[in-house]
């Protein structure tokens, strides 16, 4: 009479296996995508309009943050207010309070205000390949930029690259040596262009790869565990 309880517990063994053995496919999977992730920050992320009323803003994306600051070259370099632009096309971004069209300008020579990345908390978290996009850089206008690495807050610093043109308008520029500078600034050498994002590669997880050879461990002596009860379970039903 106990049997066909037997036959359906010998039945479950299998089933029990077969679903440990894809939850730990599946685990490895989820582990394995979590190794790059680019996070990217909208420097207009409402789409709005209007001045922002400070200096200064702070942009979080999937948790982390970065802040931008406007500044005037001059001497000295002077706080300048920020400005949410917002008339499509390429011209959706950040800018600044003071120009008529509230874009970063050049006089053909050198920039006359920069917008300055602060990125400093991302890097302590493990970021790189940072990238930046600029929009509003019309060949018709001669639109040129340039950009800038710093350690510290309201000081340029040194070029990174060179002169970038209409080739780059709305493509994410990779800044070289990323990791490097704490501050990235950006700045219109003729014409006058808008920054529209940042982007950077959150850094892999190591716990994830030191957990893959536990996981294989703990799947293996699970497996052998659950053969090693159907061979004693069908022993014992072949005995009765």
């Amino acid at each position: 009479m106990n049997r066909p309880r037997i036959a359906m517990k010998n039945n479950r063994v299998p089933l029990a296996a077969k679903s440990l053995a894809a939850f730990a496919v599946f685990f490895l999977f989820a582990a394995s995508s979590a190794w790059a992730t680019i996070v990217t920050w909208n420097l207009n992320p409402s789409g709005a309009e209007g001045e922002i009323g400070s200096s200064s803003q702070t942009f979080t994306s999937s948790g982390y943050s970065i802040t931008a600051y406007g500044f005037t070259v001059g001497s000295p370099i002077t706080p300048l207010g920020l400005y949410f632009k917002n008339q499509g096309a390429d011209e959706t971004g950040l800018g600044i309070v003071g120009p008529a069209d509230h874009e970063l300008q050049g006089n053909g020579v050198y920039p006359l205000q920069f917008i300055q990345l602060d990125v400093s908390s991302i890097l302590a978290a493990g970021f790189s390949d940072g990238k930046i996009e600029i929009g509003s850089v019309q060949a018709g206008s001669n639109d040129t930029f340039v950009i800038w690495g710093s350690s510290s807050l309201g000081d340029p610093g040194q070029q990174i690259g060179g002169v970038y043109d209409s080739s780059s308008d709305l493509v994410f520029v990779s800044i070289a040596d990323f990791a490097n500078y704490k501050f990235i600034s950006i700045g219109a050498l003729s014409g006058d262009v808008l920054p529209v994002a940042f982007q950077a590669t959150m850094a892999p997880i190591p716990e994830m790869s030191a957990l893959f050879p536990i996981i294989g461990l703990v799947v293996a002596v699970s497996l052998t565990e659950l053969l090693r009860r159907r061979r004693m379970a069908q022993l014992r039903g072949g005995s009765r």
